[in-house]
C-alpha cells in the first residue's frame, strides 16, 4: 500500500473518531415541543443537538425536577456561547436566550452540579421555543383566574399590607380587576396587573412578561434608541445618534406621548420600598426603552421626538428617527455604556488612600457573595486587609461610598458594620414570615412534595411559631458581628443614592443607628424601617404565565429617633446630586463636595 493511501486512510478514521466524538450521546431535540421525563445522575452528562435560523431569538429552558444542573450552549464547532448555573437549587429552571448569526445546529449540554448537597439523582425536562408570529389572546375567565391567584398570594404572604391597609389594597384590586377583557394577551394582562405589583410598595416584589411575550418582543419589538439619565426629574439624552445632536437634551415627547405621560406610567410600575421614589428614578434610567416599549408602543418604525436645550430652554424637533431592532439594541447599548463614566462599575469593592490628606474611600459596589472570589470569606479578607491597611497608616478620614451597592447575601453588612463600631447592636426588633407553607405553591417551584418539603426545611432552621401565633426568627439567628480590634475611629462620611438597596440600604440605617456617619447624595432607595425579603417565592400565574416573586421575611430594624418619615430610607445629611454637565464630563459631585469639607475640618 502507498503512503498517500495510508496517510488518506488514517485521515479518514481520526475524522471519523472525531465526528463519533462530537455527536456522541447527542439527542436529537424538535424545536417548540417539551423533550420531558429525562433522567439525569450524578457523573452523567446528557448533549441535545437542535437546528436554528438566523437572527431568530430562541429561549432554551431546562426544568430542574429534584437535582441542580448547568448547562451550556454550543455551537456546530464546539465553541461555548453560554454557560449557566442559577442559584435555584434543584427545582426550578434553568434558562438560555439566543439568537444565532447564521443558521446551523447548536448543542445543549444538560449535567449535575458538582456539588456533595445535590440529589444524586433527578429528572429535568428540555424545551426550545421559537418566537412566536403573534400573541396569544386568552378568555376572561383564564384572567380572572390569574388575577385573583396572585392578589390572594399577595394577601396571604402579607406583601403589600406594610404600608397599606386591606381596604386599600383591595380597592386597588377591584379596579384593576374590571379592566379585564376577553381576548386580551398575555402582554395587555401584564400591563393590568403590575400596578398591583407595585401598590405592594415593596421593592423586592417584580412580576415580569410571560415567556411567549418575551420571545415575540425580542423578534419583533423596536427599541427607543436612546439613554438616558433622570436628574430633578428631569429626562437628558445620553448620546447622540447619527446626525441627531440629542445628547444632554431633555426629553419633552416621544411619538406626542409627553415626558410627564411617560414618567407617571413607568413611576406606577416601578417597585419600591415604601413611598421611596429615588429608586424608582435609579431603575427607570436603565429600563426606559424597554418599558416604553412594552407600555407604550411595541412596534414603531420611527420615533419623533420633542427635546429641550437645558441651556436655551429652545425647543428642537426631530422626526423619522428609525427604531431598532432588539439586537440592533444590544449592541447599541454596549457601544453606548463605555463612552459614559462611571456607568457600570468594574469591581465589587475598591480602598483608595490618599496619604497626604489621610484619607480613605472604601467603594463596596455590592453585597453578593458571587461577586467575590471565594465568596463570603473573600468579602471578610478584603475587608480585614482594607482595615488593616488603613489602621497601619493612621487614616483620619473614612469616606464609605455605596452608592451602586444594591444589597446582596444577608448579614455582609454586619461584616462591614464590624469595622465601624465598639461594640454589637440590636440590629432587628424582630423577622418575620407570614408561615412555613401557602396554598398557591402550585404555581411556584414548590409545586413538587419534595421541593415543598426541602422549602419548610429552610424556613424552619431560620424560624418558629411564637406562643402569639406569629413566626418569628430564631433567638441569635440574625445578629451583628463582634466588633474588630482595629475598627475605624475617625470621621466617617457615607455616600448614598437611590441604587442603594436592599443589604446596601440596610447597612446605612444600622450606620445612621450606631455611627456618627454624615450622609452625602439622595435618599437611599431601600426602607430605612426595614423591608420584606430574604426567602423569596417565585411564582408562574397558570394561564397568562407571567412571572414574578413574592418576598417573605419582613426584617424590622431596630430604629432610632432620627427623625426619618416612614416609608422613607436614609436620608443625606447634604443632598448632592450632579449636574448633567458635571455627569457627562465624570465630575463626581457627591465624593468633591465631602473632599472640600476633609480639607475644610
Amino acid at each position: 500500500m502507498k503512503k498517500d493511501s495510508i496517510a488518506i486512510l488514517v485521515f479518514l478514521f481520526f475524522s471519523l473518531s472525531a465526528n463519533a466524538q462530537v455527536g456522541k450521546n447527542q439527542i436529537p431535540l424538535k424545536v417548540d415541543k417539551v423533550t420531558a421525563d429525562l433522567t439525569l445522575k450524578q457523573g452523567e452528562e446528557t448533549s441535545f443537538s437542535f437546528l436554528l435560523k438566523k437572527d431568530f431569538y430562541y429561549s432554551i429552558t431546562v426544568e430542574q425536577k429534584g437535582i441542580d444542573v448547568t448547562i451550556r450552549l454550543k455551537d456546530y464547532n464546539g465553541k461555548t456561547i453560554q454557560d449557566v448555573d442559577s442559584p435555584n437549587g434543584r427545582f426550578g429552571s434553568e434558562k438560555i436566550v439566543f439568537s444565532p448569526d447564521s443558521t446551523a445546529n447548536f448543542t445543549l449540554t444538560v449535567k449535575p452540579l458538582a456539588e456533595t448537597t445535590n440529589a444524586k439523582e433527578g429528572n429535568y425536562s428540555v424545551l426550545v421555543q421559537s418566537p412566536p408570529k403573534k400573541l396569544t389572546q386568552l378568555s376572561y375567565k383564564a384572567l380572572e383566574q390569574d388575577f385573583n391567584t396572585l392578589k390572594n398570594a399577595f394577601i396571604e404572604t402579607h406583601v403589600g399590607l406594610w404600608y397599606n391597609t386591606y381596604t386599600q389594597f383591595d380597592s386597588l384590586c377591584n379596579v384593576q380587576k374590571s379592566k379585564i377583557r376577553d381576548k386580551m394577551t398575555a402582554l395587555d394582562f401584564y400591563q393590568l396587573v403590575t400596578p398591583v405589583v407595585t401598590y405592594t410598595k415593596e421593592g423586592h416584589s417584580a412580576i415580569q412578561p410571560a415567556e411567549e411575550t418575551n420571545n415575540y418582543i425580542r423578534q419583533n419589538g423596536r427599541y427607543f434608541p436612546f439613554l438616558v439619565k433622570i436628574l430633578d426629574k428631569r429626562v437628558y439624552i445620553l448620546n447622540d445618534l447619527d446626525n441627531y445632536k440629542t445628547k444632554g437634551m431633555m426629553i419633552s415627547k416621544i411619538n406626542g406621548n409627553s415626558i410627564e405621560t411617560i414618567m407617571q406610567q413607568f413611576l406606577t410600575i416601578e417597585p419600591a420600598d415604601g413611598y421611596n421614589t429615588t429608586s424608582k428614578y435609579r431603575w427607570i434610567e436603565t429600563a426606559f426603552s424597554k418599558y416604553y416599549l412594552r407600555f407604550f408602543e411595541q412596534q414603531p418604525n420611527f420615533f419623533d421626538i420633542e427635546l429641550i436645550n437645558p441651556k436655551t430652554s429652545e425647543k428642537i424637533n426631530y422626526k423619522g428617527i428609525p427604531a431598532l431592532s432588539f439586537k440592533q439594541y444590544e449592541k447599541f447599548v454596549s457601544k453606548e455604556i463605555k463612552s459614559i463614566p462611571n456607568y457600570n462599575y468594574k469591581e465589587p469593592a475598591a480602598l483608595k488612600i490618599d496619604t497626604l490628606n489621610s484619607t480613605a474611600t472604601l467603594t463596596v459596589n455590592t453585597f453578593s457573595t458571587n461577586s467575590y472570589t471565594g465568596g463570603r470569606k473573600g468579602f471578610k479578607e478584603f475587608l480585614a486587609k482594607s482595615f488593616q491597611n488603613i489602621a497601619d497608616r493612621k487614616i483620619k478620614h473614612l469616606i464609605i461610598d455605596i452608592r451602586k451597592n444594591e444589597g446582596g447575601a444577608q448579614a455582609m453588612e454586619d461584616h462591614l458594620m464590624s469595622y465601624l463600631v465598639d461594640k454589637e447592636y440590636p440590629k432587628y426588633k424582630y423577622a418575620e414570615i407570614p408561615s412555613f407553607t401557602y396554598s398557591f405553591l402550585d404555581y411556584t417551584a414548590y409545586r413538587e412534595k419534595e421541593s415543598r418539603d426541602d422549602f419548610e426545611k429552610d424556613l424552619k432552621a431560620e424560624f418558629y411559631r411564637s406562643n402569639d401565633g406569629r413566626y418569628l426568627d430564631l433567638p441569635g439567628k440574625y445578629k451583628s458581628d463582634t466588633p474588630q480590634t482595629n475598627h475605624f475611629k475617625g470621621d466617617l462620611y457615607i455616600l448614598i443614592s437611590g441604587l442603594s438597596f436592599s443589604g446596601g440600604s440596610e447597612f446605612a440605617a444600622l450606620a445612621k443607628n450606631y455611627t456618627s456617619a454624615r450622609f452625602i447624595g439622595e435618599e437611599t432607595g431601600g426602607g430605612y424601617y426595614g423591608n420584606t425579603s430574604g426567602f423569596f417565592i417565585n411564582y408562574t400565574l397558570p394561564n397568562s404565565k407571567l412571572t414574578g416573586r413574592i418576598p417573605l421575611i419582613k426584617f424590622v430594624v431596630e430604629e432610632k429617633q432620627n427623625g426619618i418619615p416612614f416609608g422613607h430610607g436614609v436620608m443625606p445629611d447634604h443632598e448632592i446630586q450632579p449636574t448633567i454637565e458635571e455627569y457627562f464630563r465624570g465630575y463626581d459631585a457627591e465624593m468633591e463636595f465631602v473632599k472640600k469639607q476633609i480639607k475644610n475640618k
